[in-house]
């Protein structure tokens, strides 16, 4: 079994990229955890396991996600990791249409970040590099308000990832930055 911290996780290397460092610590952790939280229900909905009560605070993103859920999952892939650049990251679903197969993220904030492109190229990659054979990204932010989620769909550029690991091992390796951008 691989060992995760002998690996940089893909939010990682993207965190100092997303312009969240300056947003108040205390805002960015309450984001995270709404967005842990909104994660855990989702895959439970995904998996048929049922959800319990939900937060009055969460439902309208459960509300939104339920707006978009109607696909074919196939089952939550483990995590992934690639020996060759030493980086690892999960994504929140796959789901096969009739073109293939299409990675999942799912998001919570107000606004598109630039990074998730770049974390989708990094998912995609990965996840192909132990079969998947991965056809589109799509990234799909929540409404806090319940409404239809945003759909964003992106085309793979693990180049520019491969560009930011770069600058993140060079600058950032041995920063101490705590990173919340896997729930947001």
């Amino acid at each position: 079994m691989k060992d995760i911290n002998d690996y940089t996780r893909v939010t990682e290397v993207l965190f100092p990229l997303s312009g969240l460092k300056s947003i108040d610590a205390t805002i960015l952790k309450n984001a995270a955890e709404r967005g842990r939280k909104v994660h855990v229900i989702c895959d439970a909905i995904i998996e048929n396991l049922g959800t319990g009560p939900i937060e009055e605070y969460i439902q309208p993103y459960i509300d939104s996600f339920n707006e978009w859920i109607p696909k074919d999952f196939i089952e939550k892939p483990k995590r992934f990791f690639c020996d060759e650049y030493k980086i690892t990251g999960e994504c929140d679903a796959i789901y096969k249409d009739s073109d293939g197969l299409v990675l999942v993220d799912f998001k919570t904030p107000v606004n598109e970040s630039k990074t998730w492109k770049l974390q989708g190229s990094a998912y995609s990659y990965l996840a192909k590099k132990v079969g998947y054979n991965i056809k589109r990204i799509e990234f799909i932010k929540l409404s806090k308000t319940g409404a239809k989620p945003k759909v964003y769909v992106y085309e793979e550029d693990f180049g520019m990832f491969l560009k930011c690991l770069e600058v993140f091992k060079y600058f950032f390796k041995n920063s101490k930055d705590e990173n919340p951008l896997d729930y947001l």
